[in-house]
């Protein structure tokens, strides 16, 4: 029964694991946009720039012919310009792609635990011979 216990307990490292990897997004690297499209698309924007910095927004505006990247601070929205010059890349999230990785990394733990739950036998003493000299 105790062997049991302990093994339960590792289970919620997995679970909160998984309930973190929930907010994972990717993004479309095959097919980067430009502002235009990311402006359109009203999807969450990965920019970078050419000092090699890398801005997150949660969706690209166009307002009175300045673009901007829209990101959410301290609970509301903020709007950074953003300078056409400075971009190299603009990369917008693939939400296809994003439900899956989100769906893949919870159901494998799940499923590696439901396995190693049902085939579990306590009788079996694993690591019973490691640490004896001979």
């Amino acid at each position: 029964m105790k062997a049991i216990r302990k093994w339960f307990r590792t289970i919620p490292p997995f679970l909160v694991t998984a309930i973190l990897f929930q907010g994972c997004v990717v993004y479309d690297l095959k097919n980067p946009v430009t502002l235009e499209q990311a402006s359109q698309e009203k999807k969450k924007a990965k920019i970078k720039t050419n000092t090699n910095q890398t801005s997150i927004y949660n969706y690209i505006s166009f307002e009175n012919g300045q673009f901007y990247g829209v990101k959410t601070k301290s609970g509301e929205l903020a709007r950074v310009p953003l300078n056409k010059n400075d971009i190299t890349e603009i990369l917008v999230q693939n939400k296809s792609a994003s439900t899956w990785a989100t769906i893949a990394v919870i159901a494998v733990p799940v499923i590696a635990i439901t396995i190693f739950a049902l085939t579990y036998d306590p009788a079996i003493n694993v690591g019973g011979l490691i640490g004896k000299a001979y």
